[in-house]
């Protein structure tokens, strides 16, 4: 269980300074004019939260991981959604940063 949860804090990681990076681009962009989304996963999503900002997202995403950490146990579905829920962060954040740097 504790290897689990450590792969799961070492993607949370690697996603915080993604997720950092590519709000500060996203505000910068509205500061334009630009970047006129009402959210980044638009309804039905995975999440729970609607924001513009994918640092929200990665909060929902850690806040499980911490409830499983704490409470040391956990089911197959929440696991299966937290694991959803990084592979689409890493996914768009890659996307997201692909298409920026173009």
């Amino acid at each position: 269980m504790e290897q689990l949860l450590n792969q799961l804090d070492l993607n949370l990681k690697e996603l915080y300074r993604k997720a950092l990076d590519a709000d500060a681009i996203l505000d910068e962009l509205q500061n334009k004019g630009q970047a006129r989304h009402q959210a980044i996963f638009p309804a039905p999503s995975i999440f729970r939260i609607s924001s513009q900002r994918f640092m929200p997202y990665l909060s929902e995403t850690a806040e499980q991981v911490s409830a499983i950490r704490q409470t040391q146990q956990f089911n197959t579905a929440t696991l299966e959604l937290v694991v959803k829920q990084l592979q689409l962060l890493h996914k768009t954040l890659t996307d997201f940063r692909a298409v920026v740097a173009k």
